[in-house]
């Protein structure tokens, strides 16, 4: 495995095959975390992923896999800080711009830190999704609702994304555009919300390919705060 594309191809396989709840693949340790109702045979999984291209799965020392059957619940509880890391750390890096954007100005005013944010927030995380977008659309159709019935969305996603940070920060068009965050962000937080009701174990696409980030409650609060900012700009913008 190269990249997160590889790795969610892999889980969205090995998850379709019956008596399986769960897959959880590190694309660092090349190893694989199965939650199963059912028996489990290994040449079933070896099958699976071959014939998706040159992978295999093994169980000897160098690409170990581990059959548990722990409960999803349990598997989800799990899940540290240290996994969520990069996210936190591009969060406050939004969130430095925003305050950054905002210190020449004589006032704080939500009206001017908002779009601020939201553009730093736009132009930071799309910059990951352009990195590899193959990748990323591979991810975003399994939880997002517009990705999945939408054809092209999830590739043209990322430079959606870079247009809105583009127009928060010049300040462009802020009635459509926080229409369209509102639309899209709407759309994630239906299918997080979806993912998280079944527990079912899907990589989260905010940071793209590059991390291996899995769906939590913090990616649901994120992507809540932000239709919430945007609802309340165009709340602003219409009232006026």
């Amino acid at each position: 495995m190269t990249c997160m594309g590889c790795v969610n191809t892999i889980t969205e396989k090995l998850s379709s095959l019956q008596g399986i709840q769960s897959v959880d693949i590190s694309l660092q340790s090349g190893s694989a975390t199965i939650l199963h109702t059912a028996t489990l045979e290994l040449s079933v999984l070896s099958q699976a992923v071959r014939e998706l291209g040159s992978y295999q799965i093994s169980n000897h020392t160098g690409i170990p896999l581990q059959v548990v059957t722990e409960s999803p619940k349990t598997q989800a509880s799990s899940v540290s800080l240290s996994v969520l890391k990069p996210l936190l750390i591009a969060l406050s890096v939004v969130t430095l711009i925003a305050v950054a954007l905002e210190i020449p100005r004589p006032t704080l005013t939500w009206q001017h830190f908002l779009p601020n944010f939201m553009g730093a927030f736009f132009f930071i995380f799309s910059l990951f999704k352009l990195a590899n977008i193959k990748g990323f659309a591979m991810s975003f159709k399994r939880y997002d609702i517009l990705a999945k019935y939408v054809p092209f969305f999830a590739p043209v996603y990322p430079v959606l994304e870079l247009t809105l940070g583009f127009c928060y920060l010049a300040q462009l068009w802020l009635l459509p555009i926080n229409v369209i965050t509102l639309v899209v962000m709407t759309s994630q937080n239906i299918g997080i919300t979806k993912a998280l009701i079944k527990k079912t174990t899907i990589q989260c696409a905010c940071l793209g390919s590059t991390f291996s980030i899995p769906i939590t409650p913090i990616t649901l609060l994120e992507n809540v705060v932000m239709s919430l900012m945007a609802l309340g700009m165009v709340v602003s913008i219409v009232s006026a």
